[in-house]
């Protein structure tokens, strides 16, 4: 089984493709190479026969001289023809034959065979005779035998230099790929703990290129999923945590009633609804985070400038700031540009930092609502004159059922979503939402919502 999953793995494929390319181009090498050491033994021997024939013509042309005729010729042709490893035949200016270097070694010569030479022999500007190389079938005679052994001692050494290129490319590329790979069958392992639920999974990512890239991803990923699953389990815990307290207060009542303990008045009543009411409310606030998380929340916008939201809202908090002692102040200018935003979303937004604010805020504080417009967004600001929010609070402000004031629990009627869900709702208008705060300095909330013309920017098709 593992050798049949190896021939089927990434490396086995690499190696085999690499041979491949490796068998290609040394192959096209090789013969290019031989081809062309071929052509230039050939041409090498063309000009070496050129130059024996030319020798030979010199050597029958010095001896007509010599002797005046071409009496006893055979001997010297002989010699010639064992010289320049041609079969050589001489014929005077009748035509008639009068000496072959391979007399009576071969068939009779004919002035139709193919193959020969032409090569007239002159003396004093006239024509005495003709000069034939003529081919010959004996192969130890065709060619230089020392140009045929260099030749093929060339395409012999190509070979094996081919062949152990090959081999060694064979070996450099298994060892390579095995290298290279190393990480990614790291990956591999580790997405396979991590998809049998181990989330601690973390791979080496200090490789450059592309698979640290990837390592890095993956890494990421991990540690996204690690934290979704933490934030899963303190939901649960936390779901589980806050209506068990209300749900147990509701079953110790209703018991004590049915006991006898409590008489079913009206104080009595009003305690079991307030508690039924904060289960819903709970339950409320976690269906509308889970639709903002989940980005299926249906958001009714209109073209509107924020001011008058401002107005609407601060002024329904008025009644509680005043009977606490808190200044409630409303800034904004006379006109600001106009936003797309779901009214209802907004006003819970802006809602829930003005309860914030007031509650934190001590009597004769002041809590501060405006409205600017920053870039292409229109900030609202609200700003209070508390006690402030320490640097370790500030990173945990935003996330579910943190409270920075334990006191502020169910019998006030905080759930520890508020900010949650404020995020939520305006990252899905686009916008951002932040806080800048010091102890003993008061506390800064804004949010900012992108413009019309951005907004429709936005949903422009690219």
């Amino acid at each position: 089984m593992a050798i049949r999953s190896w021939f089927s793995s990434l490396q086995f494929r690499l190696i085999v493709a690499f041979t491949l390319v490796l068998i290609l181009a040394f192959g096209s090498v090789n013969l290019f190479v031989g081809y062309a050491a071929q052509k230039e033994a050939e041409r090498f021997e063309t000009r070496l026969g050129a130059a024996r024939s030319a020798r030979v013509n010199q050597m029958v042309s010095q001896y007509y001289s010599r002797e005046r005729g071409w009496a006893d010729l055979q001997p010297t042709l002989e010699q010639a023809g064992r010289l320049s490893g041609r079969r050589i035949i001489v014929a005077d200016a009748q035509g008639v034959v009068v000496g072959d270097s391979q007399l009576g070694h071969a068939r009779p010569w004919r002035p139709n065979d193919p193959g020969g030479i032409f090569v007239p022999i002159h003396f004093d500007g006239t024509q005495v005779g003709a000069l034939l190389v003529a081919n010959t079938n004996n192969r130890e005679i065709i060619g230089d035998p020392a140009v045929s052994r260099l030749a093929a001692a060339v395409n012999l050494r190509l070979f094996w230099t081919g062949l152990f290129a090959v081999i060694a490319g064979i070996i450099l590329i298994a060892l390579m790929s095995r290298r290279i790979l190393a990480p990614v069958q790291s990956l591999t392992s580790a997405a396979r703990q991590l998809g049998q639920g181990d989330l601690a999974q973390r791979v080496a990512d200090s490789a450059p290129g592309e698979i640290g890239q990837l390592a890095r991803t993956f890494n990421a990923m991990a540690k996204n999923l690690e934290r979704a699953e933490v934030q899963r389990r303190s939901l649960v815990a936390d779901v589980a945590h806050e209506l068990r307290t209300p749900l147990s207060n509701v079953q110790g009542y209703l018991e004590a009633v049915k006991d006898g303990v409590l008489p079913p008045d009206e104080q009595t009543v009003d305690t079991i609804y307030q508690q039924v009411r904060h289960v819903v409310k709970l339950v409320d606030d976690l269906r509308l985070l889970a639709l903002a998380e989940a980005g299926v929340m249906r958001l009714d916008r209109q073209h509107a400038s924020i001011a008058e939201l401002l107005s609407q809202t601060a002024e329904a908090f008025r009644p509680a700031s005043e009977a606490k002692g808190v200044s409630l102040e409303v800034q904004s200018p006379g006109r600001l540009p106009l936003i797309s935003m779901d009214r209802t979303r907004v006003a819970q937004v802006l809602s829930n930092l003005l309860d914030n604010a007031i509650f934190h805020t001590p009597p004769s504080g002041v809590v501060t609502v405006s409205a600017q417009q920053v870039n292409n967004s229109v900030r609202v600001s609200v700003v209070d004159t508390g006690p402030g929010i320490s640097p370790t609070d500030l990173e945990l402000l935003f996330e579910r059922f943190y409270r920075t004031d334990p006191s502020r629990a169910r019998s006030t009627g905080g759930t520890g979503l508020g900010l949650t869900i404020a995020k939520q709702l305006v990252e899905a208008h686009g916008g951002v939402i932040g806080v800048e705060s010091k102890l003993d300095e008061g506390s800064h909330f804004f949010f900012d919502l992108p413009l019309v013309n951005q907004v429709n920017n936005q949903d422009r098709p690219v």
